[in-house]
């Protein structure tokens, strides 16, 4: 299959970088058309989208998808990342390839005229494709959740009795956190600067995407909180990439967990602090339960959530 991935490139959460190597790594052919890579074409972003200047972003894309000729195309992000004015010519094109949306902030009822530019909208989160049918929005809306790329691979080392949460510093977070006993590595600009979590080992430097498999490969387990301000019942990256390198994870309980792991035997879920000192306790007395837990959620991966594989359910979607 010839796909063309189109997003924001060149940020810590890899979203168009890691499916594109997850794609090549299981055979197909794919071609990346960035969307505010760097700050120069954010600088650029009013000229590339001047409807006096012919929206010279959907000629150039549109030029991408005749010498490309792609059998799928995916645009990745919030909705207001996929300009109207871009899409709408290509959306409009005679003879074009399906195009799918994969959407994982929260929107509201105003984007219902980008969604109808797409043939399907996939979700990362069920909630949100609840919302796309309270709408009423015109295409086609599926749950496809986040996934994790085969190729972020790394050595793995002695790990460290404690676990690794790598994540931006929520106020729902930072509460939690301050509840829990035991130290927890925190990996974030934003850490250091909660006095509360003192007790903890904070890292304040921004980590990059290949950084993240070495980190998860050196500690017992991962930590997942949820982001209070853009989740409903979904998962983000931190459920699937640990398991790559067979780390464990404990995560809150969220409504789309058991649609992708076995809650006890592929992964570790709780409520509240108490459960959560609970869960990281019996994970650190035990080792041969995070090794085994480890080894169950990357089966579990590898086999039905990796990228390629959310790429090819999407290109299944639109096929009918």
């Amino acid at each position: 299959m010839r796909v063309l991935l189109f997003g924001k490139t060149n940020n810590i959460a890899r979203l168009v970088e890691d499916p594109a190597e997850d794609l090549r790594l299981a055979g197909h052919v794919v071609s990346v058309f960035p969307y505010r890579a760097n700050k120069l074409t954010k600088t650029l972003e009013p000229w590339l989208l001047s409807s006096r200047l012919g929206v010279p972003l959907a000629v150039l894309l549109e030029r991408r998808v005749r010498s490309f000729r792609p059998d799928l195309i995916v645009a990745f992000g919030p909705f207001h990342w996929l300009p109207p004015a871009v899409f709408g010519p290509l959306a409009a094109m005679p003879g074009r390839p399906p195009m799918v949306a994969w959407i994982g902030d929260l929107f509201g009822a105003e984007m219902a005229n980008v969604a109808a530019l797409f043939d399907a909208v996939a979700y990362t989160d069920s909630g949100m494709l609840e919302r796309h049918r309270q709408f009423g929005f015109s295409s086609m809306g599926a749950f496809v959740p986040l996934a994790a790329t085969r190729g972020a691979v790394a050595q793995i080392a002695d790990r460290k009795p404690h676990l690794a949460f790598v994540a931006s510093a929520t106020g729902h977070r930072r509460a939690l956190l301050a509840q829990v006993a035991e130290p927890v590595a925190l990996f974030g600009p934003d850490w250091p600067k909660a006095p509360e979590l003192a007790h903890h080992i904070r890292d304040g430097r921004k980590i990059g995407g290949r950084e993240l498999a070495s980190i998860y490969a050196s500690h017992i387990g991962a930590l997942n909180i949820r982001h209070e301000h853009n989740v409903i019942n979904g998962l983000n990256q931190r459920h699937f990439a640990p398991y790559i390198v067979g780390t464990p994870v404990i995560a809150d309980s969220q409504g789309d967990l058991p649609s992708c792991f076995d809650p006890g035997t592929e992964i570790l879920v709780y409520r509240g602090a108490d459960g959560l000192n609970a869960s990281i306790a019996m994970l650190r007395a035990d080792p041969q339960l995070a090794a085994a837990i480890g080894s169950a959620g990357q089966r579990r991966v590898l086999a039905h959530h990796t990228y390629a594989h959310r790429i090819e359910a999407m290109a299944a979607l639109v096929r009918g």
